[in-house]
């Protein structure tokens, strides 16, 4: 089935907006730590409120010149300036300063390790213009535990990385040589286990006639099913679920009261639900619809409705919206289902491995592949006990162990941030420019 054009769509939202917002904050450059797990101090920046919008969103966005003469399948999708991973000289990466502990560091390299013992010999990942067995990628990741076990200087762990290893820098094509990096964490919704007149919205389990792609099928999408002819199609998009192409299935996994919240959930791959009882339910990623990521924010403040803000802050507005709110979601084709995971489990990337807080990030595969080690130097918001955030200069160890629709080419890194409120507030508001340099044993 085809979805209707995009402006098709956005006609039908004919009620005004409620407040729109923006949060501004000023960025301050501070002093690096010393050492592991020591972070420098920062000073904190205003909040800047919501700024209100004022045209009905069915002017705004049916006069939107960008989404006009766009089709839903070509509009908004989150792209990254794709450009190359090459190798580099030494004397090039910053001070290796961990702004985390070794332990977690540890941890997830452990992870990278037995992700390369378990591949036969054969398999081949490619960095740069150069290609590397599963053998040699085991190796390096055993020397970096070796390197980061031992007790360095970073000026003696800088020389050892640049003399030991081979260094490469993923750079987007926006002319700054740098990347971009956005935070994800582990989302927290109100749901309930039966439907009531407030909590509307299901939260899918894996319909069973979905089909995970692969390359020899020759279609550019990961997940379809076969339509009524047995030709290999999209599964269905999020307005055609939204309007009940599911239902009936039994693959109702729970409800709850917004589309947004069900949103932000399938944005983050995995998360929380909160029963109004006190107990809980885990949930993970297991497969989506096939359809492209597009991301509703940049619709909407592309078109006027709202200046730029956190993505949290975007979801609160979202809520706000009444019965607009779901079509507002709908923009957005793409629909994550779901799967039940123990309540002790951690969250899970493509890897198959527990992410690790601060130390795990999403990549594209194609150019950065699962399993790499790298140095990410950034900013990154902290939030205080207040609510108020601050940026501060960071250093510190990542390893490639998740993907995301919109992280696309070597530009994009999404940093998983956790669970919990500060988590959601601390990764929302990421959203800077940084250098990676990737590790690969000579």
């Amino acid at each position: 089935m085809r979805a209707r054009s995009l402006l098709a769509v956005m006609m039908l939202f004919l009620m005004p907006p409620a407040t729109g917002g923006a949060a501004s904050q000023e960025s301050l450059r501070a002093e690096g730590g010393i050492s592991f797990g020591r972070l420098s101090a920062f000073t904190a920046s205003p909040d800047v409120p919501y700024a209100a919008a004022s045209v009905p969103v069915g002017d705004v966005l049916g006069s939107c010149p960008k989404s006009a003469s766009l089709s839903l399948e070509e509009a908004y999708q989150e792209r990254s300036g794709l450009k190359d991973v090459s190798e580099v000289s030494s004397g090039v990466i910053p001070l290796p300063v961990d702004d985390l502990d070794k332990a977690g560091l540890l941890a997830a390299l452990r992870n990278n390790l037995s992700y390369w013992q378990g591949k036969p010999d054969s398999f081949k990942v490619s960095i740069g213009k150069d290609s590397f067995s599963s053998s040699w990628m085991s190796r390096t990741t055993q020397q970096l535990i070796d390197l980061f076990s031992s007790d360095m200087s970073p000026a003696a762990l800088r020389s050892a990385l640049e003399s030991r290893f081979r260094i490469y820098r993923s750079v987007a094509d926006d002319g700054t040589g740098k990347v971009v990096i956005t935070g994800y964490y582990e989302a927290e919704i109100k749901a309930v286990r039966t439907p009531d007149a407030v909590n509307r919205f299901p939260i899918y389990l894996r319909p069973a006639d979905l089909i995970k792609t692969t390359p020899d099928m020759g279609v550019d999408f990961d997940y379809g099913r076969r339509d009524e002819s047995g030709v290999l199609v999209r599964h269905y998009p999020r307005e055609e679920i939204s309007g009940g192409a599911l239902d009936g299935k039994g693959l109702e996994l729970a409800w709850s009261e917004h589309p947004a919240w069900i949103m932000l959930l399938q944005i983050q791959g995995s998360g929380v639900l909160r029963f109004p009882d006190g107990d809980s339910m885990k949930v993970g990623f297991n497969g989506a619809n096939g359809w492209p990521f597009k991301s509703v924010q940049k619709i909407l403040t592309d078109c006027g409705e709202v200046a730029p803000m956190s993505f949290k802050k975007f979801i609160d507005y979202l809520t706000t919206q009444g019965d607009r709110e779901s079509r507002l979601v709908d923009l957005n084709p793409r629909y994550v289902y779901f799967q039940s995971r123990p309540k002790d489990s951690p969250a899970y990337g493509a890897m198959g491995v527990g992410l690790v807080p601060g130390r795990s990030i999403a990549v594209d595969p194609a150019p950065i592949p699962l399993g790499v080690t790298a140095l990410l130097s950034s900013r990154r918001p902290v939030a205080a006990s207040d609510g108020s955030l601050s940026f501060r200069d960071f250093t510190r160890f990542v390893v490639a162990q998740d993907t995301g629709a919109a992280i696309r080419g070597p530009g994009r890194i999404d940093l998983f941030w956790g669970g919990g409120d500060t988590a959601f507030t601390e990764a929302s508001s990421m959203k800077a420019p940084g250098d990676l340099y990737i590790f690969v044993a000579k």
